[in-house]
């Protein structure tokens, strides 16, 4: 009888039909490691058949033939039929090419087949990709015959944007994936060129590229403006965005600020509308309200008025609610709560009593008669991207329209200060934090070696021009290595500093190549390029920035003008984390940045627990929301 899996007779090393139920894996097979992208290569197999034959020898069990073959090579092609007849595109009848080989070359043959073997490059993909879409295949035809969503093609062909000279270092590894994909955020040929071109070797990393593509557009991920209006309501009025297809779904770059910020403040109008029935002497909108803003307003005096007896009854109805919450929290039994379910419950139920309570404490407090004819109102976007409204304030040039004696009477604070004006932070904190502002100017100067000359020039003139001394020497000027771990133990660890050794080590081993080569460091400074001694420059200069300080206060005007010249966001170099913040705090300075960066909701949630748990708690609500005290801010 002839059947489909080949008969007894057929000599060993000719093509033979065999079908797939009659196929089992080799332990001959050298590639012992689990198959991978078994999905995508079924895919392939069923769009475009088995263009390379399996390899099999025939099984044997006690010296008699079992109606089996083993492959010895083609293990995830025979992987990938398996899945097609599991998922019914293939019956298990189905007979594939197959070359029979005796016992004796199957194990060479398995090592040959999984030996030399190179993936293909995604250059040659990109163009395999392109090649099909111009013979006129949709996305959602090429995606299914590799085995691939639509939307990893589009991001390949998005490649295909680059410029010629791009792709073909890409092509040849003289570029990485991560480098060629920023470039394509931009289609201008000449601009990633440039870019290419005009970056040192060492700072060729994507993150720079997208840096200098995007430097003056709006990051979504990171803008509260973008979250408040809403990315759909932005692009339907016109507003463009830069996507990166590389990155997740929800990132990419707002190209029009003007439009984000008449959208924002068209939003907040509409909030002033909503509460001039108020009573307001005035109502204003910012898109940002921080704390240096905040400043320049005294909090109005509220009077606490007597509740209402059915307002009374409410109250004494929510405390008894609570003391019943209360109780159940403190027989909560965890283990029988494996998921947790029962106390996320407990505690999303205290927070919304403790929210009707603070709602009817705060419905009796009224504004002081005379100071609700000056009063007004903020309406702003908070850290989240959420509406906030700012009640009861007063513009400082207004308070001398109070009678003095009601103003020496009640002592009228300066909004978000407290009346003895004590600092926020400790000394020793300060310094900390200070520390961990010099490390971030430090890292983001490096790449700016024109701020960097200007900050040096500025110590030269400062000596010759400021009474300063002179000796002998060529330049009068002192660079010194900053030391900052004297001031913040943990420094080491933070993003800046990993980056500034970095870069320490990268010129390190430059120099250090220079004098084995028997030249001097001068000598040898005097054949490099201007770009060269420019970033050497910017390092040098980078590294003896020292902006630490025990008093808290706002940055000194040249601090403050070296932040705002290089655009530092303290908050790409630091977040408030036990180690760094939250353990040198007290309970209430917690508490009121969480009420600022989260909700004040939520920080009336977490006033009862105990400092070590406040601080857990805290670090994970902080976590991403980019709060920065004001030490950081350069005003």
């Amino acid at each position: 009888m002839k059947n489909t899996h080949v008969t007894q007779a057929i000599e060993t090393g000719n093509i033979q039909r065999i079908a797939i139920k009659h196929l089992v894996k080799s332990p001959l097979n050298v590639r012992k490691k689990g198959s991978s992208g078994i999905g995508e290569l079924a895919a392939l197999i069923a769009a475009q058949g088995l263009i390379h034959n399996l390899v099999v020898t025939e099984q044997k069990k006690k010296n008699k033939r079992t109606g089996k073959y083993e492959v010895v090579a083609g293990g995830r092609r025979l992987d990938a039929l398996n899945l097609l007849v599991a998922e019914e595109r293939l019956s298990k009848e189905n007979e594939v090419d197959c070359r029979i080989v005796g016992p004796e070359e199957a194990l060479e043959l398995s090592l040959t087949e999984n030996s030399g073997r190179e993936a293909m490059h995604p250059a040659d993909l990109v163009t395999a990709y392109r090649n099909l879409t111009e013979a006129g295949l949709s996305l959602d035809e090429i995606a299914p015959r590799f085995g691939v969503s639509p939307l990893t093609v589009k991001r390949y062909l998005k490649l295909t944007h680059v410029s010629p000279a791009i792709f073909k270092l890409y092509a040849e590894d003289e570029m990485n994936f991560e480098q060629i994909s920023a470039l394509a955020l931009t289609d201008d040929h000449e601009l990633q060129e440039r870019i290419w071109s005009s970056t040192p070797e060492w700072q060729r990393s994507g993150s720079n590229f997208r840096r200098l593509i995007t430097g003056t557009e709006i990051d979504i991920r990171h803008s509260p403006l973008a979250r408040f209006v809403g990315i759909e309501t932005y692009e339907a009025a016109g507003g463009l965005i830069r996507r990166d297809l590389f990155g997740k779904e929800d990132e990419g770059y707002i190209q029009d600020a003007e439009l984000l910020e008449s959208l924002a403040l068209e939003k907040l109008n509409q909030a002033v509308d909503a509460i001039k029935d108020e009573g307001h002497a005035w109502a204003q909108c910012h898109t940002t309200f921080d704390h240096s803003d905040r400043a320049e307003f005294v909090r109005a005096r509220t009077i606490r008025r007597e509740p209402t007896a059915e307002e009374q009854a409410a109250m004494d109805a929510l405390d008894a609610e609570m003391e019943a919450i209360e109780a159940e929290f403190e027989g909560y039994d965890e283990e029988a709560d494996e998921d947790g379910e029962t106390y996320a419950a407990l505690e999303k139920k205290s927070a919304a009593i403790q929210g009707k309570i603070d709602a009817l404490h705060q419905s009796l407090e009224e504004l002081n008669a005379a100071d609700l004819a000056i009063a007004g109102v903020i309406v702003t976007v908070d850290h989240a991207g959420e509406l906030r409204i700012e009640r009861g304030l007063i513009r400082k040039e207004d308070v001398k329209r109070l009678p003095k004696t009601q103003g020496a009477e009640t002592g009228l604070v300066e909004s978000g200060q407290s009346e003895a004006a004590r600092p926020v932070h400790s000394e020793k904190l300060t310094r900390m934090l200070t520390a961990h502002r010099s490390a971030a100017i430090q890292a983001e100067i490096m790449n700016r070696p024109e701020i960097a000359l200007a900050a040096l020039v500025h110590q030269l003139a400062l000596q010759v021009f400021g009474g300063g001394y002179r000796t002998n020497r060529i330049v009068q000027v002192n660079i010194e290595q900053t030391y900052l771990k004297k001031d913040a133990e943990n420094i080491g660890q933070s993003r800046a500093a990993k980056v500034i050794e970095e870069k320490h080590v990268y010129w390190t081993e430059r120099i250090k190549a220079a004098g084995q080569g028997g030249k001097t460091l001068f000598g040898w400074l005097l054949e490099q390029d201007v770009a060269d001694l420019h970033d050497l420059l910017a390092f040098c200069t980078a590294v003896s920035i020292n902006t630490v300080s025990g008093r808290e206060n706002a940055p000194s005007d040249d601090v403050a003008a070296i932040m705002t010249a290089l655009s530092l966001d303290m908050a790409d170099w630091w977040e408030p984390t036990p180690e760094n913040y939250l353990l040198h705090v007290s309970k209430d300075r917690i508490i009121e940045v969480v009420g600022e960066a989260v909700s004040p909701q939520m920080a009336q949630t977490m006033k009862k627990m105990k400092k070590g748990e406040l601080v857990e708690s805290a670090n994970a609500k902080l976590s991403g929301l980019r709060w920065l005290p004001d030490t950081f801010k350069a005003g």
